[in-house]
């Protein structure tokens, strides 16, 4: 199930026996129905539970960890994901209707190490699920003590920045237009500003008494960054240390979230996440937690194995949706093997060439998503 992709479950099936069997020319499989029987009985909590084994063994025993300014980088974000038509799931997730059809979809949630492309906590829940009230969740699995929170311009409000404060935690929020009072500190030339925020509408008061947050919030600290087309990009942080945390360390800490935009690509488009390999709620539920185990080993093989061997001007990486494909194709190997060694040397060997060339800062026009576009390019490819 960890190794599942967009082939069918037969085909997977039987390439698993393949690896599974010793003999040579000849293997045995079992059929999908005897499958689906099976995994009916599989708890999708055993998966977050060997993802937070995984991830606990790589923090004890890994020999780098990349940091910033030795704190680890979290970046907190949501997307969408359309799910298979069915009762089951649609009870379990919801979904909305246009024009045309009914759209069953669920909402997914990671806290993601962007220094070590690594899911620290994924979840999924229903459609309508508020994303700063799953921001909330993850909280549980991560160090207020060593972790600084990157949101995007969906996530800021008093109640929840409130939560971060009173749990210890450091954050950096980017603020969108509709924070007036945030926009209107930048009208003089200087772009960092101490700030005190204070909720003044009725709407949301609830929430605060609910959270126990006060109606003012003093120790914030606004930056104002300008960026290449012209508008200013703001950005509300309690690290109001000048002299470590410069408006230049600011930007580039918040340019680091573009590292969970990258994740989500990845899972859905080569991972095909939303390719599901079943159509119940469970089924939703294992292939998504599975999946994500598959995304964080890839990313330690890919990150830990690595030395640049090789001259050039520009900084080298192995490329993603290669060591993910070699990841399927060695986990049995990995998992089940005597000499692991040996394998990871044989994957390490065919990825020392599939690399690519790290180019910063690149920027590409982004089209505009209420437009149809009847033709799009398959730029990527499934596993």
């Amino acid at each position: 199930m960890i190794s599942f992709t967009r082939p069918s479950v037969q085909t997977e099936l039987d390439r698993f026996f393949k690896s599974v069997t010793e003999k040579r020319y000849f293997h045995e499989s079992i059929s999908k129905s005897a499958f689906t029987q099976s995994r009916r009985k599989l708890n999708p909590k055993l998966f977050k539970d060997l993802n937070r084994l995984i991830l606990d063994y790589y923090q004890n025993n890994s020999p780098q960890i990349s940091t910033w300014k030795g704190n680890r980088v979290i970046s907190i974000d949501g997307s969408l994901l359309n799910l298979p038509q069915s009762n089951d799931i649609h009870n379990e997730f919801g979904g909305v209707r246009n024009q045309y059809e009914n759209i069953v979809s669920a909402r997914c949630s990671f806290a993601y190490d962007v220094c070590n492309e690594l899911v620290v906590d994924a979840i999924i829940d229903k459609r309508r699920s508020c994303e700063k009230e799953m921001a909330l969740q993850h909280l549980s699995m991560l160090n207020p003590s060593k972790d600084i929170l990157v949101f995007d311009r969906g996530y800021p409000a008093q109640w929840l920045i409130g939560v971060l404060i009173k749990k210890g935690f450091k954050f950096c929020f980017r603020l969108s237009t509709a924070w007036k009072g945030a926009y209107g500190q930048f009208d003089k030339s200087d772009d960092d500003e101490d700030w005190t925020m204070v909720h003044h509408a009725h709407k949301g008061i609830d929430k605060l008494k609910e959270q126990g947050v006060p109606l003012q919030i003093e120790g914030l600290r606004l930056v104002a960054i300008g960026l290449a087309s012209g508008e200013k990009e703001i950005l509300l942080t309690n690290l109001t240390d000048r002299d470590k945390y410069s408006i230049e360390d600011l930007k580039c800490l918040y340019h680091l979230r573009w590292g969970i935009e990258e994740s989500y690509k990845t899972f859905k488009k080569v991972l095909h996440i939303e390719h599901f390999s079943g159509k119940t709620a469970l089924s939703i539920h294992q292939d998504f937690h599975a999946r994500i185990i598959m995304l964080n080993i890839s990313s330690m093989i890919r990150r830990q194995c690595f030395e640049e061997e090789k001259q050039s001007k520009n900084k080298i990486q192995i490329n993603k949706t290669q060591a993910i494909a070699k990841t399927k194709d060695f986990l049995f190997d990995i998992f089940y093997r005597q000499n692991i060694k040996l394998y990871l040397k044989q994957m390490l060997h065919l990825l020392k060439d599939r690399i690519d060339i790290v180019r910063p800062f690149r920027s590409f026009i982004r089209h505009d998503a209420t437009s149809r576009r009847r033709v799009k390019a398959l730029m990527y490819r499934g596993v």
